[in-house]
C-alpha cells in the first residue's frame, strides 16, 4: 500500500513537474543584426527620447559611473538584489540582436529575446499599457545608443526563487497584461497624465505597497511604498500628510525636484526628477493634474493646466 502511494506521488510530481514546465515555457525569437541607425528617422528617436525620460529608462540602466544603459544597477528587493541589464545595442551583451517583436514581447510580457521570463523588478506590468507606437520609439531610441560591452552581474536571489521559469506562477497569480484604457470621464489631459504615471513612469512601482510575494497592492495604490531603503511617500488623497498638494507646486517639484514646503528630492526620486525635467511643459503637467486629481469625482475641482 506504501509502495503504490509513493509511486502515485512520484508520478504526480512529475506529471506536476512537466505540465508547468510546458505552461512557463516560451520560444526564442531569433537574432537579427544590429539595425542601422538609418534605419529609425530623427523624429522617431526624438520622440523615444521623450518616452525614456518619461520611464527613466537610464536611471534604472545605468550603473553608478558606467556607460548610459549598459546596466549594472543594483536593485534592492525582499528576495534579494537584481542588477539591470545592458540595453544598448551591442550584439553579444546588449539587445543589439533583439528585432522589434521581442523588444515588444520584453515591455509587455516580461519574458527576453531567448525565452527567459524576467523578473517583475522589470516593470513590464506597467509597461503593458504602452501604446503600439510608443514602444515602437522606445525600440529606435535604444537602438540609436551607443553599444557598450559590459558584463552581467548575477542577482542574490536564492534559490528556488532565481529559476526564472518559476516567474511564470507569479504573472498566472499577479499578470495581466493590458493596454492603457482612457477614462472617458475625464480629460485629455488627466489621460495623458494618468497613461504616463500608470504606465512607462511606472509610479505605482515606488508609492504603492507590496505584498509577500512583491506583488503591488492595488487596493491600496500610492498608498506609499520603498525603493532601495528610502521611503517613497503616499500620493492618494491628493498629498502627503502635510498638506494635498497644489497643482503648481507638483509641477515644479517633478521639473526642478525641489519643493518650498516639501524640500528636495533624494534617493531614488531625485533620479527620477532629473529624468522628468526632460519632459515637455504639457507632459509635466499633466502628470500633476493626475495626481491632483484622481481622488476627487470626475469633472469635480479640475482645472487644465493651460493659462496658468
Amino acid at each position: 500500500m506504501l509502495r503504490r502511494f509513493v509511486i502515485v506521488l512520484v508520478a504526480f510530481v512529475v506529471l506536476a513537474t512537466v505540465g508547468f514546465g510546458v505552461f512557463a515555457w516560451r520560444p526564442s525569437i531569433a537574432k537579427i543584426p544590429p539595425p542601422p541607425v538609418s534605419r529609425f528617422t530623427p523624429a522617431l528617436v526624438a520622440k523615444g527620447a521623450v518616452l525614456a525620460n518619461a520611464g527613466y529608462c537610464a536611471s534604472c540602466h545605468t550603473a553608478r559611473g558606467g556607460q548610459p544603459y549598459a546596466g549594472g544597477y543594483a536593485i534592492k528587493t525582499q528576495f534579494g538584489t537584481i542588477y539591470s541589464t545592458n540595453i544598448t545595442p551591442d550584439p553579444k551583451t546588449g539587445i543589439g540582436g533583439w528585432s522589434e517583436r521581442a523588444f515588444e514581447r520584453a515591455m509587455r510580457h516580461g519574458v527576453r529575446r531567448d525565452g527567459a521570463h524576467l523578473f517583475p523588478a522589470f516593470p513590464y506590468d506597467h509597461f503593458s499599457k504602452l501604446t503600439d507606437a510608443d514602444v515602437t520609439a522606445l525600440y529606435a531610441y535604444v537602438m540609436t545608443r551607443p553599444p557598450v560591452v559590459a558584463k552581467e552581474e548575477s542577482t542574490t536571489i536564492p534559490f528556488p526563487l532565481n529559476i526564472r521559469a518559476l516567474q511564470a506562477g507569479w504573472k498566472l497569480l499577479f499578470f495581466r497584461p493590458e493596454r492603457f484604457v482612457a477614462d472617458a470621464r475625464q480629460s485629455a489631459e488627466w489621460n495623458r497624465g494618468a497613461y504616463l504615471a500608470e504606465g512607462l513612469g511606472q509610479c505605482g512601482a515606488c508609492h504603492t505597497p507590496r505584498g509577500m510575494l512583491g506583488t503591488e497592492q492595488r487596493a491600496h495604490a500610492y498608498a506609499g511604498g520603498s525603493i532601495d531603503g528610502w521611503a517613497a511617500p503616499p500620493l492618494r488623497k491628493t498629498g502627503t500628510r502635510k498638506s494635498p498638494w497644489a497643482h503648481a507646486e507638483f509641477v515644479a517639484y517633478l521639473s526642478t525636484g525641489k519643493s518650498h514646503h516639501r524640500g528636495t528630492a533624494a534617493g531614488p526620486m531625485a533620479a527620477v526628477s532629473r529624468s522628468l525635467a526632460k519632459l515637455p511643459p504639457a507632459d509635466i503637467a499633466a502628470i500633476a493634474t493626475y495626481f491632483t486629481g484622481r481622488d476627487r469625482p470626475a469633472g469635480k475641482g479640475m482645472r487644465s493646466s493651460q493659462g496658468r
